[in-house]
């Protein structure tokens, strides 16, 4: 672990001083891999694999490859790390991309491998009833589109103790039915409530108006008051249609 940790600073230090230097970032990305081989996929494999961008995603293949096995698992910390890498990967898009069929399209089938293994370990995954396992499946569930993602993610919202970054993602999917579901959170006292009014106006738009009176006036959450005015004052300066 400690040793992954100084491979990720020095992936830092790389990133903020060139882009060029491929042999160092390969080397880096070896590393990664023969951490998540032995020790386990983790947040700072993902957190690797998001900075190192385009070098990490010539190993796709490879990382998913390494990391799906540890879905299987009954322990939390790899489990959560899995999803977290495969949110990583399955969120890559390059900077540049040039004509024709679109990144996603082109990677079509990569990304459909992706979505049938996060799926498909779901009830595993809640089985384990880990807030932290929890955060990193919603993550994922979040940004893919795949049948079934929308509504695992709605279960997650309910099974999860700190509902947060679940709630935060669901609000990803658009979907204004979601929005009596989150309406609980948002006038509750916990932490996720005050992060809520700015998503629910983000996602939602003027649909989200009643919702937010609500919360503006019966929030138990105080930061969820004041958050819920901020926004209604937004959404009273936005355009109609």
């Amino acid at each position: 672990m400690k040793n992954h940790r100084v491979a990720i600073a020095l992936a830092g230090l790389l990133f903020a001083a060139s882009t060029s230097a491929a042999p160092l970032w390969d080397e880096l990305l070896e590393t990664t891999k023969r951490h998540i081989e032995s020790q386990g996929p983790d947040s700072d494999a993902a957190a690797f694999i998001s900075l190192a961008g385009p070098a990490a995603w010539k190993e796709h293949e490879t990382l998913f490859r390494l990391t799906r096995r540890f879905l299987d698992g009954d322990n939390p910390r790899a489990v959560a790390g899995a999803f977290e890498v495969l949110y990583r990967l399955r969120g890559y898009r390059p900077l540049e991309w040039i004509g024709g069929p679109s990144f996603e399209e082109a990677n079509a089938d990569y990304f459909d491998a992706l979505d049938k293994a996060v799926l498909g370990h779901v009830p595993h995954a809640i089985g384990l009833k880990n807030d932290e396992i929890f955060r990193s499946l919603a993550l994922y569930l979040g940004i893919s589109r795949a049948p079934g993602a929308h509504e695992a993610l709605r279960k997650i919202v309910g099974l999860a103790t700190d509902k947060e970054q679940a709630a935060i993602c669901l609000t990803w999917h658009k979907d204004p039915s979601d929005m009596a579901l989150l309406l609980p959170v948002m006038l509750g006292d916990s932490p996720a409530a005050a992060s809520l009014p700015y998503h629910f106006r983000d996602a939602y738009g003027r649909a989200a108006l009643p919702y937010l009176m609500q919360a503006r006036s019966g929030a138990r959450n105080r930061f969820a008051r004041e958050s819920a005015t901020q926004e209604l004052e937004v959404l009273d300066g936005a355009p109609t249609h």
